[in-house]
């Protein structure tokens, strides 16, 4: 069975440096898909991004809170005003999607929210009655993880085993949509450096894995080395810089890792 992988970015259409790097990034480098969050202050140039560049695949990146993501997933799952509001606000932001005249590759959450237990089952739900082919659950990462970093292991080990423990139970709650057996970015976000992401490569098992990531093309979001660092909103330019980067091309080349990408229809231009 061939390695195949899914290059997404994550919060397109959020600024104009991500925008930009996702535009670069297919362009110039590995990246094939990215989820745009339709509420998001680009997100209209993101959407003529998109438009101009029929091979990037664009999904939709839910959005359900804009910070304090454990509030607000106990709200989700302990009030009942809360689990009422889920599927309205997700069908509305898929409705935008598709008035900006967009078919979705693919749906996911902001913060991961869409992996909370009483939200997956409806997100999976609406994906299957829009078409919307896939989603991801982050997990499997752990162990690559562990082999790169010598520190903090305690801490990663808890929130690996979380959602180690989300997705098996999760799985049985896709109403066939598809999932990629393994999803990775979570064990270092907006920390996708161009040494780890080779070094995740070269340990990427057989099968579909999805790898996702948070660049940006601005120059506040890089050190006076230039090397990247992750904002607030663990957006950085040396994330953008590992999409681009040859050596990670050539990492995908020597272990014979197949990027997935969007058919582009016939006649398309752009990219």
């Amino acid at each position: 069975m061939a390695k195949r992988l899914i290059v997404t970015a994550d919060d397109f259409g959020l600024t104009r440096g991500l925008n930009e790097a996702v535009l670069r990034g297919y362009r110039e480098g590995i990246l094939r898909y990215a989820s745009l969050m339709v509420d998001g202050p680009y997100a209209d140039e993101a959407a003529a991004i998109a438009k101009k560049n029929p091979g990037l695949g664009v999904g939709i990146h839910v959005e359900l809170c804009r910070e304090n993501p454990a509030l607000w997933g106990i709200r989700y799952f302990g009030l009942p005003s809360g689990r009422r509001a889920v599927e309205p606000l997700m069908r509305a932001q898929i409705e935008k999607f598709l008035a900006m005249g967009l078919k979705p590759t693919h749906i996911d959450g902001h913060f991961h929210l869409h992996a909370h237990p009483t939200i997956f089952p409806v997100l999976t739900r609406l994906a299957r009655e829009y078409g919307i082919p896939r989603t991801r659950l982050p997990n499997g990462e752990w162990r690559a993880w562990r082999g790169y970093e010598k520190t903090g292991a305690a801490g990663r080990a808890a929130l690996a085993a979380t959602y180690e423990a989300l997705g098996r139970y999760l799985r049985r709650k896709t109403h066939g949509v598809l999932l990629p057996e393994r999803t990775w970015g979570l064990m270092r976000s907006g920390l996708m450096s161009e040494d780890y992401v080779v070094h995740l490569l070269s340990r990427l098992p057989q099968g579909l894995s999805e790898m996702y990531f948070h660049p940006s093309a601005e120059p506040s979001d890089r050190d006076a080395s230039g090397r990247g660092r992750p904002t607030s909103s663990h957006h950085s330019y040396e994330e953008f810089q590992c999409l681009r980067s040859p050596r990670v091309k050539e990492a995908l080349a020597t272990a014979r890792i197949e990027l997935v990408e969007e058919p582009r229809p016939k006649g398309a231009s752009g990219g």
